[in-house]
């Protein structure tokens, strides 16, 4: 009986920890995502300017930040905060996909950038932004 009571406990704390860990992962995330958002202002702006230059490091922090998205939605972590729809889970493979074809734009951008042409950096931001709606609209719910 005291084993029994002893395996309810630890399953319970494991169940707590889990769910602080799914938390922590959706705070990350969305922390990740805003920051990305802020990014693609910033070379938004720089393509308005013409200074493509300048956009250099936004693009970079973007390519990092890109490339850990799939790690940002590990199992169970779709629930409580956030706009994460299951479709992620169920469908993995496309989830994978659209994530590393964004990984891709963001480093196109990123040797735009690098590049100096503000034209060239301008055409591959639409670009880059084609690549988030691929992605928001299967796997994200619109907000409320």
């Amino acid at each position: 009986m005291k084993s029994l009571t002893t395996l309810a406990a630890a399953l319970i704390g494991l169940t707590m920890v889990a769910g602080t860990v799914s938390a922590d992962v959706i705070d990350d995330r969305q922390r990740g995502f805003k920051q990305h958002v802020e990014n693609m202002k910033a070379v938004k702006a720089a393509v308005e300017s013409g200074n493509a230059s300048a956009a250099v490091a936004p693009a970079t922090a973007m390519v990092a930040f890109a490339k850990t998205v799939p790690s940002l939605f590990p199992e169970g972590s779709g629930t409580g905060d956030t706009r994460a729809l299951p479709a992620i889970w169920s469908d993995w493979a496309g989830f994978e996909k659209v994530a590393m074809e964004h990984v891709a734009a963001v480093e196109k951008l990123q040797a735009a950038a690098q590049s100096g042409d503000a034209s060239a950096l301008g055409a591959q931001l639409k670009a880059t932004g084609a690549t988030c709606g691929a992605c928001h609209k299967p796997y994200r719910a619109e907000k409320n």
